[in-house]
């Protein structure tokens, strides 16, 4: 029987679903249900349009999302469903490498890179240069490599002219260093899965054409978050006989500071043409008076498509609305709220987020949640999948896989302890490489090298090992069992699983997440029957964190970033203070594109509650604007009054970058709030003329390694170095080197000598 499409669906939904243009932009609002209309559009396009399932491929922003939308297509239209590639943008393209890679001359049975290995190799690199692993240069090089990547650069695209920052060039070294490593080692990092697939469809006409036939409907969610690489992905896999379907909202665009275009989804219609838009402004989770004050929040953006969220529920109970003297009175306050919550609701604490913009600002919220004893839990922080232990079983599975992983291969070669230390480490490598081979392949064949250097012990050493490794992989090609129980008997036979039972803490249980690992490998072939040892650990190598999220009864405590996508009854927003959120930062860096996007991580924040939204900030003194903190103009522009035994000794000043202004006082009597002779903390101050003539910037924004320049606190002095855009290094005759704002108001820039004045 056909699913009855115009029953499940409101209007705007069906129009969405049942179309038949071949490029569609679905501009779906917070809460609209934007994953339930990409569900039935694949289902409508299964059954009702005749589209072959291995013709469509959709695109979803966790693995978990795809995952779910297969499994609800599954529900609606049955065993069909099953054959739909659904899919992250990473996993895409790493299933792809899988068959096309030895086009650019790579195995199909590559090592995936996450964060860690990439930064150990790195500072390997650098020390390798003479420079210590914990020196500047390190972060400068992590930085430099991730940016240029986001902007789909090799080290061969990159010509340096004129230095933009001192040690560029030895960023770039190391860039190209790191390359050839990674290369030799068969290896891609996260940034590579997707360049290595436009470099592979952008070269070979062929696979083009063939990923082009096979893929006729392409439907991508979120996608306000997509990159300029992943953009061109998309323009290499889309033909003239295409159906492009996104879905997205540009509202909801935090993620440009890791290289997401709002400009994508806003030019869709120049870009793929003629289009047909769909709006979604139904709002299926909050109450009124939630989307109300999100409403009034975002339409202070002008980049943006404009619509307002509406819903069809109750009012709901209004935004609870608070500021504190200090960020523990804060801190107590919101934990009150939550105890009195979960009393409520039987003890529950799983319908409870709290959320802020920053993860420095949860020392005092744990510090309260740990005095009392209440459940929560950070997410964003280490996933399973980073523990060293798990890590540990994970790099020697690699190892398995790709003997020449060097990276794991150093992980691995003396845990547990074989009495094989730094120095017959670093004799492996050097020998190794003078022959030409990986760390692991030198050690397999060591009694074929008795020129080595190493001792009789470390070499008995490495056989056994080595050994036991080789054994392990005919097991694993023989098929004959399970490789999780073949793989199981190995980390046992090594001695790994006695060793993390003597050396992990009381409070540790790290026998106990090597044990979750097998029993998740066990999960997986349960799920995946014809899959294979390599398939799994690719599967876990893509996971993101939002991936790892699973209900229990804690309070949950995020940043905004991380709730994306996120959905709970209760919601405190906390922190919300002028520098913190908007951050002063973003707002330096990007200026008015910056608080655009501030405030869109705001609306985001607002839109993850569906019943009750609690919001609050604090006056304590603050080093980010070296001063008392205010509340964000965020609280004005949504229409949320601070109630005034909450207002502090600020006036709110209009809808700028820095909006609330401290107007001063003096503070006499018992306190500030007491019987004494205080001035009246709500009495507003006009400014005088001096200080509204006072400049908030000094204007100069091209700064330059060597330019003079004075400080009217720490005198003359040289920039020595520009970090970015926004922050310099200057070297002062007196003072001595200070990191400064490079806009502040108190630097000007000095003529050089010899130049006109």
């Amino acid at each position: 029987m056909t699913t009855d499409y115009a029953s499940l669906l409101n209007e705007s939904q069906l129009e969405a679903v049942t179309t038949d243009a071949q490029f569609v932009r679905i501009i779906a609002g917070a809460g609209s249900g934007k994953t339930r209309v990409l569900t039935y559009r694949v289902a409508f396009l299964l059954e009702c349009m005749g589209v072959r399932p291995s013709e469509i491929l959709a695109v979803t922003f966790t693995n978990k999302a795809a995952q779910q939308m297969r499994d609800r297509v599954v529900k609606l239209v049955g065993n069909a469903g099953l054959y739909v590639t659904a899919s992250t943008f990473h996993s895409f393209c790493s299933h792809f490498l899988r068959s096309e890679a030895p086009c650019i001359g790579f195995p199909s049975g590559f090592t995936i890179f996450d964060d860690e290995d990439t930064e150990k190799l790195i500072k390997d690199i650098a020390v390798a240069k003479g420079y210590k692993k914990g020196d500047q240069i390190v972060k400068q090089a992590l930085h430099y490599i991730d940016a240029k990547k986001t902007r789909g650069q090799y080290p061969d695209d990159v010509k340096i002219t004129n230095k933009s920052f001192v040690g560029e060039d030895v960023c770039l070294d190391i860039y190209k260093e790191y390359e050839a490593q990674k290369d030799a080692m068969l290896a891609f990092d996260f940034d590579d899965l997707i360049l290595r697939t436009v470099q592979i469809l952008k070269t070979f006409p062929d696979v083009r054409a063939k990923y082009q036939r096979k893929y006729r409907y392409i439907l991508i969610d979120e996608y306000q978050d997509t990159n300029d690489v992943q953009y061109e992905l998309i323009r290499l896999l889309v033909d003239e006989g295409t159906c492009l379907y996104v879905v997205g909202d540009p509202d909801q665009t935090i993620y440009t500071w890791r290289g997401a275009n709002q400009g994508i989804i806003l030019n869709f219609p120049k870009d793929f043409s003629p289009c047909q838009d769909v709006i979604l402004a139904r709002n299926y989770r909050s109450t009124k008076k939630i989307l109300e004050a999100a409403n009034k929040l975002i339409a202070h953006n002008r980049k943006r498509v404009p619509k307002n969220l509406f819903t069809e529920e109750s009012e709901g109970d209004p935004i609870v609305a608070k500021r504190f003297d200090t960020p523990e009175e804060e801190a107590r306050f919101v934990v009150d709220k939550v105890v009195e919550i979960a009393e409520k609701n039987g003890g529950d604490y799983e319908n409870i987020a709290l959320l802020y913009r920053s993860s420095y600002l949860t020392r005092p919220f744990e510090q309260e949640f740990a005095h009392r004893g209440l459940p929560y839990r950070i997410f964003g922080g280490l996933r399973f999948y980073q523990r060293k232990e798990v890590k540990d079983v994970l790099a020697y599975f690699r190892l398995l896989l790709n003997s020449l992983d060097d990276v794991a291969f150093e992980r691995i070669i003396n845990v547990p302890k074989r009495g094989i230390g730094d120095t017959s480490v670093r004799s492996i490598k050097s020998e190794a490489a003078s022959l030409g081979l990986s760390c692991y392949d030198y050690c397999a064949q060591i009694q074929n090298h008795p020129e080595t250097s190493l001792s009789r012990r470390v070499i008995g050493a490495l056989m056994v090992l080595t050994s036991k490794m080789e054994a392990t992989k005919k097991e694993l090609k023989d098929n004959l069992e399970a490789y999780s129980s073949v793989l199981r008997n190995f980390i046992t036979d090594l001695g790994y699983m006695e060793y993390i039972v003597e050396d992990q803490g009381i409070d540790e249980d790290r026998a106990g997440n090597v044990n979750a690992l097998f029993d998740d490998m066990t999960s997986f072939i349960k799920e995946h029957p014809e899959s294979t040892f390599d398939e799994y650990l690719q599967n876990i190598s893509l996971l993101t964190s939002q991936d790892d999220m699973n209900g229990g009864n804690y309070v949950s405590l995020m940043t905004v970033h991380v709730a994306k996508g996120l959905e709970f009854d209760n919601v405190f927003i906390v922190g919300l203070n002028e520098g913190a959120f908007p951050s002063y930062r973003a707002q330096m860096e990007k200026g008015f594109d910056g608080l655009e996007e501030e405030r869109r991580l705001a609306y985001v924040a607002i839109t993850r509650a569906r019943k009750n939204l609690v919001m609050t900030c604090n006056s304590a003194y603050t080093y980010t604007t070296d001063s008392r903190a205010t509340p964000s103009l965020f609280f004005e522009e949504a229409g949320i009054q601070l109630p005034r035994e909450n207002r502090s000794i600020f006036s709110f000043q209009g809808n700028r970058g820095s909006s609330w202004r401290t107007v001063g006082f003096e503070q006499r009597g018992k306190s500030f709030f007491g019987d004494g002779d205080a001035i009246d903390p709500f009495e507003e101050k006009k400014p005088t003329k001096e200080e509204k003539e006072k400049p908030t910037t000094n204007g100069i924004s091209d700064w330059r390694i060597g330019d003079l320049v004075r400080h009217e606190k720490f005198g003359d002095g040289v920039v020595v170095e520009i970090i970015d855009a926004s922050i310099i290094v200057v070297s002062f005759k007196e003072s001595g080197k200070k990191t400064l704002l490079s806009s502040h108001p108190m630097l000007s820039r000095l003529p050089k000598p010899g130049a006109e004045a």
